[in-house]
């Protein structure tokens, strides 16, 4: 089940991603970033007060924490993919963003069955291809320890989220997208970037804050579940963006993308074997 909610969380990001990339193409990524962020932030806080759960000192602040790494995470990339270029940030970004939690999760858990370790590798393998087979790299040099950045502040913000009070509910996820919010929103006051997008925009930016919202709650429930499984599926939103650009913006797709797409679909019906 942890494997299928963080799944589920992908493709959830991938939704969030087709709305945000309509307000992108039209008035850049950080000002829809912050927009959004601040809808996700909104959703989380409404899940949170109908459903079960209550503010958890400890737990505050590990969502706190979390949403530092998550605010850097977003922040960082998309300054990536400005200077650099997808085919260079996404692979590193998404590689250690899978990596780290996998890793914790599964020293502090147990080690998982060679399945499930296989299946892992094969998915992030797939999820390489996918990336890289995806456009000609440019400026590597400047995109990539960017990217090591942004990687490292996804991986490690979702480790916070990953020994939760069950109780607490989904409170910390308010405390981790407001925090993030603030991080953004930072970034785009440094960056000298308006924080809200024109009125018109509004019904595309509530539906990708509010899916982005949603991928949130959905990957706690995953990690509750079985962080492993959880922390490698989510990755898994690249492989599906791709299909969605192919689908809706016409993207082309390499043979080497089809061919990550195989493999990340191998894996993961590994990852839920095991």
């Amino acid at each position: 089940m942890g494997a299928l909610f963080g799944l589920m969380a992908a493709l959830t990001i991938t939704s969030g991603d087709f709305f945000s990339r309509r307000v992108t193409n039209e008035i850049g990524p950080i000002v829809t970033a912050s927009a959004t962020s601040l809808v996700a932030t909104l959703t989380a806080l409404v899940f949170a007060l109908v459903t079960d759960g209550s503010p958890i000192a400890g737990d505050m602040l590990l969502g706190a924490l979390s949403g530092v790494g998550f605010g850097v995470g977003i922040s960082t990339y998309l300054h990536g993919v400005f200077i650099s270029s997808s085919a260079v940030v996404a692979p590193v970004n998404a590689s250690l963003a899978t990596l780290i939690p996998f890793t914790y999760a599964s020293i502090t858990g147990g080690a998982p069955p060679i399945v499930g370790v296989l299946g892992a590798g094969a998915a992030i393998l797939g999820l390489i291809f996918v990336t890289v087979g995806g456009a000609e790299a440019s400026n590597v040099r400047g995109g990539f320890p960017v990217a090591a950045v942004s990687g490292l502040g996804y991986g490690i913000g979702t480790v916070f989220m990953i020994n939760l009070d069950e109780a607490s509910g989904n409170w910390p996820l308010v405390s981790q997208r407001g925090v993030a919010v603030l991080v953004v929103v930072t970034y785009a006051l440094a960056r000298r970037r308006p924080l809200l997008p024109p009125k018109r925009f509004a019904p595309n930016v509530i539906a990708g804050g509010t899916f982005a919202g949603l991928s949130s709650i959905l990957l706690l429930a995953g990690l509750a579940l079985n962080a492993p499984a959880a922390s490698v599926t989510v990755s898994l939103f690249p492989a599906a963006a791709v299909v969605s650009g192919r689908l809706f913006f016409g993207d082309s797709v390499s043979r080497f993308q089809v061919m990550g797409l195989l493999i990340v679909v191998a894996g993961t019906v590994g990852i839920v074997l095991a």
